[in-house]
């Protein structure tokens, strides 16, 4: 089950959570306590001391939330109007730092480095970005939102699944900065839509709008899924596409076509990204720790607004063909010899958090 399959906690658990997740820290980090020792003596055997490092992440990371909301809890008693001339600047601050943190202890306690396989282009100063990612591997949606922050200077405007409004700092926080929770498919709708619409209508120039058109992140299951349904529908040629994308979930192009329809004026960034793609379980996960030999490589093309297609066909048919580029990009550029098909990650900068 995806996250979108996760129903969002009504009103009144989601308001006894932003008031209880200090506590909810607290004892978490006291039930991690004995973990950490128990960690700390198992490196002894196991010397990459991967319970001891994810263990300590957890609780650093979840702290990084904390500080997250407490900061928010700080601009709403400073402003509870809400009209202070510098509350998005405010919010998009204490955003970008909780991302910065968050990288840091990512790459210092699990190797977890961001690399850029060449340079990135973010469009015209003066017009929005819209930029549409694969979407595979622990934490890529964190990744990606703290690169774009950190390199493009543009602070994401996200499309995200409504089940992690149970993260009270991400409901708070990315609430008041307009990014868009897309129901749940228990609560969905046309609105899911019209919502995507609405924020890319809201854009201004130095905006980026992040969104994952494969709806959910890849795995070899959800891709046998996938291929499974369409053909159970009868939907051939759209099965043997998805067939023949080994590494990435067919794009779902309603979302792309209605951005771009509702914003011609936006540059557009496709991304890739390589590295974690089989990191699928949690036992993968802990198997790969540190992330050493294996850095978050990032690939991104960027095209003018005056060179896409024009019109909902010609838009959606555009969106699959630089999926089959980022298909192809993955097999050639994976560090993990399940993906890789041919080439080498080659030389490529890493990006450091501030």
């Amino acid at each position: 089950m995806g996250m979108r399959a996760v129903p969002p906690p009504p009103l009144p658990v989601r308001r006894v959570l932003h008031v209880l997740w200090p506590l909810v820290g607290v004892a978490v980090t006291a039930a991690a306590t004995p973990i950490l020792v128990l960690g700390a003596f198992h490196a002894l055997v196991d010397r990459r001391a991967r319970l001891f490092r994810i263990t300590a992440v957890v609780v650093l990371l979840l702290w990084v939330d904390i500080g997250m909301l407490v900061g928010c809890w700080r601009l709403w008693l400073d402003c509870p109007t809400k009209d202070s001339p510098t509350w998005r600047e405010d919010h998009e601050r204490l955003l970008v730092g909780a991302l910065d943190r968050a990288m840091v202890i990512g790459r210092r306690w699990v190797g977890f480095e961001v690399r850029l396989a060449d340079r990135m282009h973010f469009g015209s100063a003066d017009a929005p970005l819209v930029s549409f990612a694969r979407h595979a591997g622990p934490a890529d949606s964190l990744a990606l939102a703290w690169l774009l922050s950190r390199t493009a200077g543009r602070l994401p405007r996200i499309v995200l699944a409504e089940a992690l409004r149970w993260d009270p700092s991400i409901d708070t926080i990315l609430t008041r900065l307009h990014s868009f929770f897309v129901p749940s498919t228990n609560g969905g709708g046309s609105d899911r839509l019209d919502g995507v619409v609405a924020l890319a209508n809201s854009l201004q120039a130095n905006d980026v709008l992040l969104l994952f058109p494969e709806g959910q992140n890849w795995s070899p299951r959800r891709r046998r899924k996938v291929i499974e349904v369409l053909r159970e529908r009868g939907e051939r040629l759209r099965a043997a596409r998805a067939a023949r994308l080994r590494h990435v979930l067919p794009a779902k192009t309603r979302g792309p076509v209605a951005c771009l329809t509702a914003r011609p004026d936006a540059d557009v960034m496709i991304v890739a990204h390589a590295g974690f793609e089989q990191l699928t379980t949690l036992r993968a996960i802990y198997d790969a720790v540190p992330f050493g030999d294996r850095p978050f490589l990032v690939k991104t093309w960027t095209y003018a607004a005056a060179d896409l297609p024009e019109g909902g066909p010609a838009v959606a048919a555009w969106i699959e063909q630089r999926w089959d580029e980022v298909d192809r990009w993955i097999g050639e550029n994976s560090p993990d010899p399940k993906t890789r098909r041919a080439g080498t990650t080659g030389e490529a900068g890493a990006v450091e958090p501030a």
